[in-house]
């Protein structure tokens, strides 16, 4: 009986990738900015020239490029706090759903900040796309720990580290100048992030809340009971049940 629980289940594994489409995005996101910098600098040159009619000094770029980079970490440390806001109130699955909205609009302000010509709008989808990925650095492994079966709960876990990696991988493959790190088409690398944000937005509705919440937020015990036996292929769930509740009581 012990084994049918460390069975890999079809409906588990896609719940699991699904869910790490967000670490992807947390590092896609963070080395994205890296590998456009001369081009991105060049941006910001051309733009505030036109605004003040002046080129402007080279502490300024610098100021303004490296207000561009750390405004992002500004954004996930308020992000980051934010999660039990979240989880408690929505669920783990809905509130990686909802937050895509701030990939999105993150992504959109990135994207446009070229054809805008506005500086504001780069550091302000920096900041978004921060918050976004503030959260997702919660919401992921928090659910991916919740619907793991204990035994395979470890393995599941390095998903998290594995999706990040992963997208800085490649976030600096599609910077390569013969790919996307151009002066054209920057502003299609960092408003990539739009895509996995849909893609996982499509896929969340079929993976299932987060058994721990629905037993101890919403006092579901027969909907808990019920996705766990749909994750983990077994029938007798009672005892990992019982345990979850005495974890929290």
């Amino acid at each position: 009986m012990e084994s049918n629980k460390q069975d890999v289940t079809a409906p588990l594994v896609f719940a699991v990738t699904v869910a790490t489409i967000g670490s992807f995005q947390y590092g896609y996101n963070t080395g994205v900015i890296n590998a456009p910098e001369m081009i991105i600098k060049d941006f910001l040159n051309y733009t505030l020239e036109e605004k003040l009619e002046n080129p402007p000094n080279e502490v300024l770029l610098t100021s303004l490029w490296s207000l561009s980079v750390a405004i992002f970490s500004v954004g996930g440390m308020i992000g980051s706090f934010s999660v039990g806001l979240f989880v408690n109130r929505f669920g783990r699955r809905n509130s990686m759903l909802l937050v895509n909205l701030l990939a999105v609009a993150g992504g959109c302000l990135m994207g446009f900040a070229k054809i805008a010509e506005s500086v504001e709008m780069l550091i302000l989808g920096r900041l978004v796309i921060g918050l976004f990925c503030g959260l997702c650095t919660g919401f992921v492994p928090m659910y991916i720990g919740e619907v793991s079966p204990t035994a395979l709960r470890g393995a599941f876990g390095t998903l998290n580290q594995l999706g990040i990696v992963i997208g800085i991988l490649v976030a600096q493959i599609f910077g390569l100048k013969f790919i996307l790190g151009t002066d054209d088409l920057w502003p299609v690398l960092l408003g990539f992030t739009i895509l996995p944000a849909v893609l996982q937005s499509i896929a969340l509705p079929f993976c299932p809340e987060s058994p721990r919440f629905m037993l101890i937020n919403r006092k579901e015990e027969e909907s808990a009971k019920k996705i766990l036996q749909q994750l983990w292929g077994t029938q007798d769930v009672a005892q990992d049940i019982q345990v979850v509740t005495q974890d929290c009581f």
